[in-house]
Order: structure tokens, then sequence, then C-alpha cells
């Protein structure tokens, strides 16, 4: 891919992985009742997840952790291991971030935190799996010249 399209296919990948986060977090803590709250999270999921995006290099982070596993790559075990550590760190990030923002800085954040982390997290790795060749594709189609 090329530099536009890998930004096109980030800035895809990140909406709908806010969509789906927020909406799980949404419906674990109690379900929709408000749709600015609602809509307030998901601006929130998806601007952390690409201020992370932007400044850590998670994606290398997760080819790294395939490839020294020895994992060939094309194959979905070598796409299971670099999903499965890229989704962690964005997961881990976005979700206690939100944490922090709905309940402060409180003693027991972390406990309050992982009452939803695991969920999120398989959320999370199930629709990157799902999600990530229609989103390279569509970024693709985007860049296409005409």
């Amino acid at each position: 891919m090329t530099k536009r399209q890998e930004m096109i296919f980030t800035v895809i990948q990140d909406l709908m992985l806010a969509f789906v986060i927020n909406s799980a977090a949404t419906i674990l803590n109690g379900g929709f009742t408000d749709t600015g709250t609602y809509l307030v999270g998901m601006f929130e999921a998806f601007s952390i997840n690409y201020v992370a995006g932007t400044a850590l290099p998670v994606p290398r982070a997760g080819m790294a952790a395939a490839n020294a596993l020895g994992l060939k790559e094309g194959t979905f075990l070598h796409k299971l291991v670099r999903v499965f550590v890229i989704n962690a760190i964005y997961v881990t990030i976005i979700s206690f971030t939100i944490a922090l923002i709905n309940c402060g800085p409180v003693p027991d954040i972390f406990s309050i935190w992982m009452k939803t982390y695991p969920v999120l997290h398989i959320v999370g790795l199930v629709t990157s799996l799902l999600i990530e060749d229609t989103c390279i594709d569509l970024a693709k189609t985007v860049t296409e010249k005409k």
C-alpha cells in the first residue's frame, strides 16, 4: 500500500473500531440511554485510537511479534498474532483512557477498568480480524485514479 492508502486505511479502521468498541462498552455499562453520551464516547475512542496510532509504531510491534514466533506472513496464524498484539495495545490505551475520563483517577480505577477490558479486547480482536481486508480494499478503492 502507498502512504496515502495506509493513512486512509487507518482512518477507516479506527472509525469502525471506535464504533464497535464504544458500542460494546455502552452495552456493558447498561445500554444506550443517551445519544449525546454515545457520540461523545465514539469521538473519544476514535481520537484516542488515532493519536495512539500516529504516535506509536503499533503495527510494527504486531508484525515483529508474529515474525519473532517464526510464523509465515500471509497465514491466518500470523495475522492472528499480529492483530492480537495490535489490538491489545490499542484497546488497552483506549479503554483505560476512557475509564479515566469517565471515572477520574479514583483508587479503584484498575478494577473498574478490568470489568470491561477483557470483553472489549475480544470484541476488538474479532472485529479487527473481520474488517482488516475490507478496510484495505476500501482504502485502495478510494485512492484509485479514475
